[in-house]
């Protein structure tokens, strides 16, 4: 079989599984004909204009014991979004001391509810409780979370809920877009110009500093259970994909991505309640990927916003060395 067709026979299996996995979550995923025409820059590029930036949510211990070892290996940083109800509560959760590891070590504390719970279905005082609440239980540990990343990724288009969000944070964590585009133009299901929070008809806009966009791994669904290998290949669709984007040093659209439970067992991983658990093979596979393919990592606390010009930018790369 020719180069060009084995190319595409990939490329038709990755677009396959993006859109089994995602449904219509990632509108801008490549579809097979551009995939195929682009295949060699989005796997072989040394770009220096790929940026990513790698999250995890609940404050899992698995995500100290397993990726944490090798984030440090290849000298990354991730922002950790946590409960701030569940620290130590659990032999899953992780403790003060494990967050305190993670912060001397440089990685982000940001905040995720205190029980982790939909936001949608509150009242104004159980509303400040999670997201108010948050921000002051990491306080009086002495913590400044400036994120709140939404439970379930739900509460972002809700007025009542962002208001709350508002009056605590600088930014608000969401999802699910494969991208998130620094000006907010670019998503299909929105034609706002600028990351301002409210349309000109007062409506939430769909890309904000309130609802920055993420992509949450997801490796079940009604219809298949992907496996590591399928996943991986989604991995690199989604990384992959500012490279249309960003060129000449400047970053226009970033890959944030989200992981929740890192597990050595196959068998857990394939339970449909381990939907959103990644193999530790797997996240060491993809982090390999990312070191040995030049791509510069960034916490998400590194992710400006001009106010003036309604835009996010991202620090120059010695700015970000420095930091």
């Amino acid at each position: 079989m020719s180069t060009i067709k084995c190319l595409f026979v990939v490329a038709s299996i990755v677009t396959l599984a993006v859109a089994l996995i995602f449904g219509n979550s990632f509108p801008n995923a490549l579809s097979i004909s551009s995939f195929e025409n682009k295949s060699r820059l989005y796997y072989t590029s040394q770009s220096a204009n790929k940026v990513v930036m790698i999250n995890f949510d609940d404050g899992r211990k698995s995500q100290l014991i397993y990726a944490k070892p090798i984030l440090d290996k290849y000298g990354f940083k991730a922002s950790f979004f946590i409960i701030c109800g569940r620290v130590g509560t659990e032999r899953s959760s992780m403790n003060w001391q494990d967050i305190a590891e993670l912060k001397r070590d440089g990685m982000g504390i940001e905040s995720h509810s205190m029980t982790h719970i939909n936001l949608n279905k509150l009242s104004t005082n159980a509303l400040n409780f999670e997201i108010g609440g948050s921000k002051q239980c990491f306080a009086k540990h002495g913590y400044n979370t400036t994120i709140f990343g939404y439970p379930f990724n739900l509460g972002s288009n809700n007025p009542s809920v962002v208001k709350m969000v508002a009056q605590y944070y600088n930014i608000g964590r969401s999802g699910s877009d494969r991208l998130m585009f620094l000006n907010c133009k670019g998503y299909m299901k929105d034609t706002q110009a600028d990351c301002r929070i409210y349309s000109a008809n007062g409506k939430l806009t769909h890309a904000n500093r309130y609802d920055i966009r993420t992509a949450s791994f997801h490796h079940v669904n009604k219809k298949h259970n992907f496996t590591p290998a399928e996943m991986f290949h989604v991995f690199l669709q989604i990384v992959n994909g500012q490279t249309p984007y960003n060129s000449n040093g400047k970053i226009n659209a970033i890959p944030i991505i989200v992981y929740h439970d890192i597990t050595t067992s196959l068998q857990d991983y394939a339970k449909p309640s381990h939907a959103v658990s990644t193999t530790l093979d797997l996240f060491a596979q993809e982090m390999k990927y990312l070191h040995d393919n030049g791509f510069r990592v960034l916490l998400l606390d590194q992710l400006g916003y001009d106010p003036n010009n309604n835009v996010f930018y991202t620090p120059s790369p010695s700015a970000a060395a420095l930091s």
